[in-house]
């Protein structure tokens, strides 16, 4: 995909990069934080209200006396329930837009980069990419706007109110609570590198599916579904190795969040009860005290769950950082049209360095317009280097390419592509009918100029045998055709295009 210029991106995916997406959203985020707001004042206010409850029976006041009591305490459950209801509402739309928005945005960045960074990559890897770690942002992101605005709040007012009830016990409870998620964060700081590792075996498992759903014709006539099942075992194994290892440091922290309400709650019960045989504390004040201390515990339990998915997400974001890289091949700032090429093509002592080798060495051509001209030479000779440089899939290291007497860097992307027409001898269809993966080579042809394209190719004659002729599934990768059918598709799409240049790499060999 040519771009006028590079993509804005940071140099890695971090936090601050998925804040710059969220900042997207800003109606759905204020409504996610003052639902957030209004949910946790409400959950803090229910406890003060049944502790005034408690306290006013033991008075012994009538219930007609008490009933503004339980209109207040309805009222605040109603309340609670709404604005929890529009948190997750807003959460939600906030998460899931901003998991389309990136997904959308690494895919089109995925399409710019170029084909050796695809050679590194495996295929299952990628898809890996795309969605697991993905979808583990995704889940951050949903907890994070559905619990952490509520559960500070909630934690914030439930401190305050405690306090005015007793000083003592609130600090008390406030030393165990700092000492004990001190820890849990600082054990869960471990986490990040455990899950990218994780991550990274799930892609290896993925690859090895992909490429055995692929390849399954060569693995059935080679009789190798013993060695590929058992090459998978030992991978799949392995993953489970690696995910055990992450599960059994993970789970330890998980359980901090418990320690933590199991401490607290002792504490409460001996000392509170203490104050309250000393007439210090009310039975009210008591059971504020344990009402108070279950909101603070659950909220704790979401502040150390939204901190899990945090370091999750930390591992996600290092396996994202290398699809966010820039194209090593864009539109140049001064980049010129070609409006009406005529397929002249130069090469100038063009020489081409790849990791230290040589490629290619002083290669020097010309090709007038509307001449054929063919390419011989033995196999790793650089024929489709020469290829990738005229349609500028790489740039030479010295030298140049010239298309009409442009030089190909000067000239935009879209246009010098646009006049050339590649039909390789590994031909790749899409999974859709005929007539799309035509049309492909050129999406504005109507059917007039697809059916003269087919005509050309010799594809009508394989119509008839076709069960839906031009509408007939080709299948993954075309799989439901034969090499030949596929390479005179090829070559209908080739044609479709009317290309300035068309380049034929041993596009015959099946035909």
């Amino acid at each position: 995909m040519a771009r006028q210029a590079r993509m804005p991106k940071p140099q890695q995916a971090d936090m601050r990069w998925i804040w710059r997406y969220v900042a997207l959203h800003k109606g759905a985020v204020i409504g996610a934080i003052v639902a957030s707001i209004v949910a946790g004042a409400a959950a803090a206010l229910e406890p003060y209200m049944i502790g005034i409850i408690i306290d006013h029976v033991r008075l012994g006041m009538t219930p007609e006396e008490m009933l503004p009591d339980f209109i207040a305490l309805i009222v605040l459950a109603i309340i609670a329930v709404i604005a929890f209801f529009f948190e997750r509402l807003f959460s939600g739309d906030i998460a899931y837009s901003v998991h389309f928005d990136i997904r959308r945005d690494l895919f089109e960045n995925l399409l710019s980069l170029e084909h050796d960074f695809f050679q590194r990559h495996e295929t299952g890897d990628l898809l890996s990419r795309m969605y697991a770690d993905l979808e583990t942002i995704w889940r951050l992101l949903a907890i994070t706007f559905m619990r952490l605005g509520s559960s500070i709040f909630r934690i914030l007012t439930t401190f305050v109110l405690l306090a005015t009830i007793s000083l003592p016990l609130t600090l008390a409870v406030f030393a165990v609570l700092l000492i004990s998620t001190l820890l849990q964060f600082w054990a869960g700081t471990f986490l990040a590198p455990l899950f990218e590792r994780v991550q990274t075996q799930a892609g290896a498992v993925a690859s090895l599916v992909q490429d055995a759903a692929s390849g399954i014709q060569t693995i059935k006539t080679f009789g190798r579904e013993d060695g590929v099942a058992q090459a998978f075992a030992r991978e799949n194994q392995g993953y489970r190795r690696t995910w055990l290892f992450f599960k059994r440091r993970n789970e330890p922290i998980g359980m901090l969040p418990n320690m933590i309400s199991q401490s607290t709650t002792g504490i409460v019960v001996l000392y509170g009860g203490y104050l309250t045989i000393q007439g210090e504390l009310t039975l009210g004040n008591f059971a504020q005290f344990l009402f108070f201390l279950a909101l603070i515990t659950q909220a704790l339990l979401a502040l150390g769950m939204i901190y899990q998915r945090f370091q999750q997400a930390r591992g996600a974001l290092r396996r994202i950082t290398p699809l966010l890289q820039d194209a090593a091949i864009y539109d140049q700032p001064d980049a010129k049209p070609l409006p009406e090429p005529q397929g002249a093509i130069t090469f100038e002592q063009v020489g081409v360095q790849v990791d230290g080798t040589w490629l290619l060495r002083d290669i020097s051509l010309h090709i007038p317009a509307g001449t054929v001209v063919g390419l011989v030479g033995a196999t790793g000779s650089g024929k489709t280097v020469l290829v990738n440089l005229l349609a500028r899939v790489l740039d030479p290291t010295k030298g140049k390419v010239c298309v009409d007497g442009h030089d190909v860097r000067a000239l935009k992307l879209a246009d010098l592509r646009r006049a050339i027409a590649y039909v390789p001898q590994s031909t790749f269809l899409f999974s859709d009918t005929l007539f799309e993966n035509v049309r492909m080579g050129r999406e504005d042809a109507n059917d007039a100029v697809i059916n003269r394209a087919i005509q050309i190719s010799r594809l009508s004659n394989d119509l008839p045998q076709l069960p839906d002729g031009v509408e007939t599934m080709v299948g993954e990768k075309g799989v439901l055709l034969s090499g030949g059918q596929k390479q005179r598709v090829a070559i209908a799409r080739a044609v479709v295009r009317d290309p300035a240049i068309l380049v034929l790499d041993d596009a015959l060999s099946s035909v």
